[in-house]
């Protein structure tokens, strides 16, 4: 019996309609439909089916990947959602690692003081002395303005006389982020060919200057110098620090002192070696009557006379670093127009040539009806929609708890879990167990933030790491 039939069947659509999916403005909405209904309403998708029919794949030399659509066949004015994972291959030639060029851009404003200084620098001592004697390292201080304490050069050359220098440092005056970035970008201007490049900023503090920042850590994007932030304690701006580390497509991570920043920096280091694919970018080709909404996960652009190119730049990847992009794409084609997707993914290999493969054509058909086009669902990418856009409300539920509006955070989490729980029921398998981890990690930060007594160190603390998990899962998949 083919699904559109199937879904026909009046007893499975009375049982279908109680766990129903609507596409409604600024996300998924959950809805629980009248079991006595006959029919799915206009609008409505219900997440069935595991199987994965609405998937294309690619592969080249060092990379390989998917692209899905949330369904095959659609209603006229429907929300179509297209997943693209990108994945960068393991190898034997990854782990042959590049050589690196690394700036450490760290706060020594006086509220970095103590112990927290004393911390700071000893794990940056220990990421230099984990470096290879043919990487290159540059290191920047700043305060109220900044210093470039050791110009981009070749550990071997540095290592003691850095090391001596990180240990002398002392901490006063205010915190001139962006001052410090920009040192930090321009010192690994002189990186030599074939090196991969990396910011890491470190701060504890805020400023006013938030669009500046994300305007330097977008830029170093552009010229293929990834930007990670880490935040230390509690008095930070993790939606300043979160949008520079996503601007620049790098790590985001919490601690709440000093002395956890070496797991950060040994990691940063991790995957900076290991990084065998830089500027890998997507160009997806859309038809008419498909149009681009929005893109979680790559920077997104429209290019082409009419519009209707799409490029998704992703940038650099680890080995078996696997990407998530999601891209909210508008219909308005008529009942029996027959359409297709198809792009083109292009990337350089660290050390080596370009390289590029097409994405083959993932057809659309659209429909006036109902039940083919919730037939036609694929349950993996609506959870990953699902979870993509909780993710969002997260942050916007953080935020809002952070400036003391506890009602909106309370609101916008319980929206979440009450999706996520509905989701899971229908989803594949693997797709419903990721839901489910997401879903008990957003009921534990609700219960943190109703008994966090306010001003406390746990209230301060709560929307920090929230921020941190969601701001990982909008790129990749982390529950």
């Amino acid at each position: 019996m083919k699904m559109s039939s199937w879904l026909r069947t009046p007893r499975i659509r009375r049982g279908l309609a109680a766990s129903m999916v609507v596409v409604a403005t600024g996300g998924l909405v959950l809805v629980r439909a009248d079991a006595s209904a006959g029919s799915a309403p206009y609008g409505t998708i219900v997440g069935v089916g595991a199987g994965r029919s609405n998937l294309t794949s690619f592969a080249g030399h060092g990379l390989h990947g998917t692209l899905a659509l949330s369904q095959a066949e659609v209603l006229a004015g429907q929300t179509l959602y297209a997943e693209l994972e990108v994945v960068a291959d393991r190898s034997s030639e990854a782990r042959e690692r590049a050589p690196l060029s690394i700036a450490v851009v760290l706060d020594t404003s006086g509220s970095m003081m103590g112990d927290k200084l004393d911390r700071a620098k000893e794990s940056v001592v220990k990421l230099v002395q984990g470096m290879r004697d043919d990487d290159e390292i540059a290191f920047v201080r700043y305060s109220d303005d900044a210093q470039l304490v050791q110009p981009l050069a070749r550990v071997a050359r540095v290592r003691e006389t850095l090391i001596d220098r990180i240990q002398s440092l002392e901490a006063g005056g205010g915190t001139a982020i962006p001052r410090g970035l920009s040192t930090g970008l321009d010192a690994l201007d002189r990186a030599g060919g074939g090196r991969v490049r990396r910011v890491v900023l470190v701060s504890d503090g805020l400023d006013s200057t938030r669009v500046e920042s994300e305007r330097l850590a977008q830029g170093s994007f552009e010229r293929g110098i990834i930007v990670s932030s880490m935040g230390i304690g509690l008095d930070f701006d993790e939606s300043y620090m979160g949008a520079v580390a996503r601007a620049g497509h790098g790590n985001f991570a919490f601690v709440k002192d000093a002395a956890t920043l070496g797991t950060f920096l040994t990691r940063e280091l991790k995957e900076t070696a290991e990084t065998t694919v830089e500027n890998a970018t997507v160009r997806l080709e859309l038809p008419r009557g498909v149009g681009f909404v929005s893109a979680v996960g790559a920077d997104a652009r429209t290019i082409g006379a009419s519009g209707d190119i799409v490029e998704l730049k992703i940038g650099s990847l680890f080995a078996g670093d696997e990407r998530r992009v999601l891209v909210e794409l508008s219909t308005s084609m008529r009942p029996g127009d027959a359409r297709s997707i198809d792009g083109q993914v292009s990337w350089r290999r660290v050390g080596g040539e370009s390289q590029s493969a097409s994405i083959p054509k993932l057809g659309i058909l659209a429909t006036n009806d109902a039940a083919a086009a919730d037939g036609s669902r694929d349950g993996t990418v609506f959870a990953s929609a699902t979870s993509v856009l909780a993710s969002r409300r997260q942050l916007a539920a953080a935020e809002a708890y952070e400036r003391g509006d506890t009602k909106a955070a309370d609101d916008l989490i319980q929206q979440n879990l009450d999706q996520l729980k509905q989701a899971a029921a229908i989803a594949p398998a693997p797709a419903a167990s990721a839901l489910g981890n997401q879903w008990k990690d957003y009921s534990a930060t609700k219960s943190g933030f109703a008994s966090a007594p306010p001003a406390s160190s746990a209230a301060r603390a709560l929307p920090k790491a929230a921020a941190a998990k969601d701001m990982a899962n909008m790129m990749r998949k982390s529950f």
